[in-house]
């Protein structure tokens, strides 16, 4: 599985309403427990094996966009975070190290 990257609204609103979940992590490479956090989900097997939609938002070079996200989203901006949308929902979040692969794919079977 690889990352689709996000760099501009106009990627998240061609994704935003798909009829399957779609997963955001926002990362901040300059971050050691970013890149930890990071790491532990792609060895995952939700990450491994998963056929949703996996966005990396690097808060870096976005983060206006990061900012926006967590406000049409009603989230605080943290990061690491995951952001889990369903049919334009939020269905699940979670940041540093409550960023858990099975909590995310147990809110994912919850939500269809």
């Amino acid at each position: 599985m690889a990352w689709q990257e996000i760099n501009k609204v106009e990627t998240i609103e061609s994704f935003v309403a798909e009829e399957k979940p779609q997963l955001i992590f926002k990362h901040s490479p300059r971050c050691g427990i970013s890149s930890m956090v990071l790491r532990r989900f792609e060895r995952s097997e939700l990450y491994k094996t998963g056929s949703n939609g996996f966005w990396l938002l690097n808060v870096l070079v976005a983060r206006p966009l990061s900012d926006a996200l967590a406000q049409d989203l009603n989230v605080r901006h943290e990061s690491p975070q995951v952001l889990v949308l369903f049919q334009g929902k939020l269905i699940h979040h979670a940041s540093h190290s409550g960023i858990d692969a099975n909590e995310i794919e147990a809110a994912i079977r919850n939500s269809q």
